[in-house]
């Protein structure tokens, strides 16, 4: 099968990796002239380009049979319009470029409110960019006998992406009761290559590790093994805003074995390595 993954950065990469090892073929966009040469050496047909808004750079990189779409929003430095002209520039090359295609949209259980509870897909803001963004695409995929699927990562870790290191040395922490909703970046590449084996179509899935540990528990104790410093954590009465996301859909769909259900079991690097 022929696949491009528009975005190969910490999570696009080792997917286009994968995605070679279970023998398709991969075409990978950067924004990185500097990363062209490393891809090629993965065997990953690589293209500069960037949507800034507009798109730039050889448009045969939307020729494939499924696309994977992993453009990270910069909503803080650009605006949330900007994410938005983004996929409505990606949705005009897609028209441009027509051919029969599944698509993959990286988004996040950012979309969902803190209830103090357990959310699930049907609880998404509608108002929020992002799932405007989700509907975007999937209004283009209705109308042009294209197939859609979204899936919404939670908190990607792993490797050198260590929450101690977000927390090193941090004192008067009073969430230290949140339960988290991560993802391993390992499990984050085998879902997206199981829902294209699987054909997991016209879905909308939350994926991240069933299991949903506190914050404390994450980094009590953690922190020195990487060499970082452990936070210090104060009782609250009036604990934080929190959410727990569900992801009983993409397992009743996919029957998905995760590497790491539980975020207590990552795996990190230690503090200076890098995962490339």
């Amino acid at each position: 099968m022929k696949i491009s993954v528009i975005g190969c950065g910490w999570l696009g990469e080792p997917l286009a990796v994968e995605l070679i090892a279970h023998g398709h073929a991969v075409k990978g966009s950067t924004t990185s002239p500097s990363k062209i040469e490393r891809l090629c050496s993965k065997n990953i047909q690589a293209y500069l380009g960037a949507f800034n808004p507009k798109f730039e750079g050889d448009a045969s990189i939307f020729n494939a049979e499924v696309l994977v779409i992993n453009i990270p929003p910069k909503a803080r430095s650009l605006g949330q319009d900007f994410h938005l002209t983004q996929i409505q520039n990606l949705i005009d090359q897609l028209k441009v470029n027509k051919v029969d295609r599944k698509i993959i949209f990286v988004s996040s259980t950012s979309v969902y409110a803190n209830n103090n509870g357990v959310v699930s897909e049907e609880n998404a803001d509608p108002n929020n960019f992002l799932v405007k963004a989700e509907n975007m695409l999937f209004d283009f995929a209705k109308s042009n006998d294209s197939e859609i699927t979204v899936v919404r990562f939670g908190g990607l870790m792993g490797y050198e992406r260590n929450p101690c290191k977000y927390f090193d040395g941090k004192s008067g922490l009073t969430n230290g009761d949140t339960p988290v909703n991560y993802i391993h970046l390992d499990d984050a590449v085998a879902a997206i290559c199981s829902i294209i084996e699987k054909g997991l179509w016209n879905k909308t899935y939350n994926i991240c590790s069933p299991k949903h540990p506190s914050r404390s528990e994450i980094l009590t104790g953690r922190c020195e093994k990487y060499g970082y410093v452990s936070p210090v954590f104060e009782i609250d009465s009036e604990k934080e805003d929190f959410k727990m996301v569900s992801v009983e859909k993409f397992l009743s769909d996919s029957h998905f074995v995760f590497k790491y259900a539980d975020p207590l079991d990552f795996k990190y690097l230690s503090k200076g390595e890098v995962y490339f």
